[in-house]
């Protein structure tokens, strides 16, 4: 089920990676190009840095970060057990932010195997 949720996110314009970790940084699910690693690691220590930022600056809890430049990333915080991120080029981060909303009570409730 998670893995077709994730599928969803490919169908947009310059994702290349979607996936999901938990809150100590293990792969639930990933969905991409074949052949090809899911940025796990870069997913956790981006979160982990806004996370640091966040509370160092006495911001509040942390939902989202974006990272736009020549490659886009977006973190989404699900839950505080379950991570989002996807990964790409170009696109229309803003869409991708859309199609999260729309699929984040499944996303979020959605059981682990």
């Amino acid at each position: 089920m998670m893995q077709r949720l994730l599928s969803e996110f490919l169908n947009h314009e310059g994702v290349h990676h979607a996936l999901v970790i938990d809150d100590r940084g293990l792969l639930l699910s990933s969905v991409g190009p074949k052949g090809t690693l899911p940025p796990v690691q870069r997913t956790v220590e981006l979160t982990s840095a806004a996370l640091d930022a966040s509370m160092d600056c006495d911001f509040g809890d942390l939902h989202e970060v974006w990272i736009e430049g020549s490659e886009t990333t977006i973190i989404d915080v699900l839950t505080p057990h379950r991570i989002l991120m996807l990964h790409g080029d170009g696109g229309h981060a803003a869409r991708w932010r859309h199609s999260i909303d729309r699929l984040r009570k499944q996303l979020a409730t959605t059981p682990e195997f």
